[in-house]
C-alpha cells in the first residue's frame, strides 16, 4: 500500500470518543442478555459485598475480614465484567466466558485491584491530611494538588484492566502500558473520562434529589448498565488505540503497539 493509503487508514481509524461511544451501545444492544447478566454479576460480587462492609464498620474484626472478603469478590467481579466486555467488543462472546474470566485473569485481577487501591488509598490519605488536619492555607494547596493526582491516576489507569485482559500480561506491565496510553493519547483519554464523569453524574443526581421515581431508575441503571458500559467504554477505547498504533507502525511490538513498551 502507498504512503498516502497509509494515511487515509490512519485518518479513518484515528480514536474518537463518539465513535468509541457508537460502537460501546451497538455491543452492549447487540448481546444485550449478558451484558445484563455481567452487570447483574458485577453487582452481586462488588455492589453488595461494599454495601455489607460499610454496616460493620464499628465491628473490628468482623469488619477486617469483611474487608478481605470484599477484596477478593471485587477482583472476581472486575476479572469477569472486564473479560466479557473484551470479548462483546471483540463480537466473541458466550456464557463460558464468565468461567474462563476467573480461571484465566482472577489472581492478576486481585494484584491489580490491590495495587491501584493502595496507591488511591495513599493519595486519599494524603489529601485528607492536607485539607482537614492541616488548617493552614498553605498546606490545603498541598491537598487539592494530591487531589488532582488521584484524578489524573485514574485517568491514567482507564486502560489498566483491558490492557491486562487483551494481553495477558502481569499489573505491573498492564499499568505501564495504560499510563503510556494515557500519556500519548491525553485528548481523547480525557474525552473518554468526561463521558463516564458526566454519565455517571446522570445517575447519580436522581438519588441526590431523593425523588422516589427517579431514584428507582437510577437504581436500575446501577443494577444493569453502569458496570457494563463502563467495561465496553473501556475495552472499546484500548481496540481503538491499539488499531491506531497497528496501521501507524505496522510493525507492533511485543506491547501489542503501545508506545514506548518494550513488553516488559
Amino acid at each position: 500500500m502507498s504512503a498516502n493509503g497509509h494515511q487515509r487508514d490512519r485518518d479513518a481509524h484515528r480514536p474518537g470518543v463518539v465513535r468509541t461511544l457508537r460502537k460501546s451501545v451497538a455491543d452492549a444492544w447487540l448481546y444485550l442478555g449478558l451484558f445484563v447478566a455481567v452487570n447483574v454479576a458485577w453487582v452481586v460480587l462488588v455492589g453488595l459485598p461494599l454495601g455489607v462492609l460499610g454496616r460493620l464498620a464499628t465491628r473490628y474484626t468482623v469488619f477486617a475480614l469483611g474487608i478481605v472478603l470484599t477484596v477478593l469478590t471485587t477482583a472476581a467481579g472486575n476479572a469477569i465484567l472486564f473479560h466479557v466486555t473484551n470479548r462483546m467488543a471483540h463480537g466473541e462472546v458466550s456464557l463460558r466466558d464468565f468461567g474462563v474470566a476467573l480461571t484465566e485473569h482472577f489472581l492478576r485481577s486481585l494484584a491489580l485491584l490491590v495495587i491501584i487501591a493502595a496507591i488511591v488509598a495513599l493519595g486519599a490519605f494524603n489529601v485528607f491530611f492536607y485539607l482537614k488536619v492541616v488548617s493552614a492555607p498553605g498546606w490545603r494547596i498541598i491537598g487539592m494538588i494530591w487531589g488532582y493526582v488521584i484524578a489524573l491516576f485514574a485517568l491514567a489507569m482507564l486502560y489498566s484492566y483491558p490492557v491486562m485482559i487483551e494481553q495477558k500480561c502481569g499489573p505491573l506491565s498492564a499499568m505501564k502500558r495504560s499510563g503510556l496510553l494515557f500519556l500519548d493519547n491525553p485528548v481523547y483519554t480525557l474525552g473518554l473520562g468526561a463521558v463516564l464523569l458526566l454519565e455517571t453524574t446522570i445517575v447519580a443526581l436522581p438519588v441526590r434529589m431523593a425523588v422516589p421515581v427517579m431514584v428507582g431508575l437510577s437504581f436500575l441503571v446501577l443494577c444493569f448498565i453502569q458496570a457494563g458500559f463502563v467495561g465496553l467504554l473501556a475495552n472499546n477505547a484500548l481496540l481503538e488505540l491499539l488499531r491506531k498504533y497497528e496501521l501507524t507502525e505496522r510493525k507492533p511490538d511485543a506491547g501489542g503497539g503501545v508506545p514506548g513498551d518494550t513488553g516488559g
